[in-house]
């Protein structure tokens, strides 16, 4: 496949990481995914029919120094890279008295300073252009109440990210942040039994978006910042019809 490249995959092992895998992977992408969890690396590696493009380093690319070294070892394996994947996060919930620095310090580490360190060790290679996808949260720009810490980390992103995008949009590189809320999958159903889940982003969704993304459709795209919510609704007793009007969702 002409449009196929080579891709490190970071954070694998979370909500996103099968279905991103598996959508790349049938597009005929090159895929190196890394992270701590070798037994899970293993199953997602497993679950794809596509062990000639699928390859895995266990790492945590959080580190310098083990970014750089799966950046290597994605090289080895299929001779370049054209982009990165970034799918690590951490997410955190709490009032601000009850949140203490660590948690701020965590937050920022697992979902902006990780960014950072697996970027810094793949742009390098990046020479004739290349592909480069972060995951952000709806919550970055309409932070409810409690998700202080892990929304100004989103926040923290999305900023970088457009400044990135910024610095190398002029050798080519396209960097993109991709928007989500709270994933649809089975462990969130069992923990949130009585959620609307129709309200949910789909990870094949997401999946989707990251394919188009890194594909010739979006050859004329740099920085951008693409919502995937799902049906998601913000509601708020100000938007009540007033006395005898009909109701919106009557329409």
């Amino acid at each position: 496949m002409s449009d196929a490249r080579v891709f490190l995959v970071t954070g694998p092992t979370g909500d996103m990481g099968g279905a991103v895998t598996a959508r790349l992977a049938a597009s005929g992408h090159r895929l190196m995914l890394a992270a701590r969890n070798e037994a899970r690396l293993k199953e997602i590696a497993e679950s794809v029919d596509a062990a000639d493009r699928i390859a895995t380093v266990v790492a945590d690319t959080t580190e310098p120094l083990r970014a750089r070294q799966a950046v290597s070892e994605t090289i080895d394996r299929f001779g370049r890279v054209d982009g990165l994947i970034h799918l690590v996060g951490g997410f955190h919930i709490g009032p601000v008295m009850l949140t203490d620095l660590d948690a701020y310090q965590r937050m920022y580490r697992a979902n902006v300073l990780s960014a950072v360190a697996a970027t810094q060790a793949v742009l390098p290679q990046l020479e004739e252009g290349g592909h480069l996808i972060f995951l952000s949260s709806v919550l970055a720009t309409e932070p409810f109440p409690g998700f202080g810490a892990y929304a100004a980390a989103k926040a923290a992103l999305q900023a970088w990210v457009k400044s990135l995008s910024h610095e190398v949009k002029g050798r080519g590189v396209h960097a993109h942040t991709v928007v989500m809320t709270m994933a649809d999958t089975e462990r969130a159903r069992e923990q949130r039994p009585h959620m609307n889940f129709e309200q949910a982003t789909k990870p094949s969704a997401v999946a989707d978006v990251i394919d188009f993304l890194v594909g010739p459709g979006a050859d004329g795209m740099y920085g951008a910042t693409v919502p995937v919510l799902g049906k998601l609704e913000f509601t708020t007793t100000l938007m009540s019809a007033p006395p005898g009007a009909p109701r919106l969702d009557r329409l």
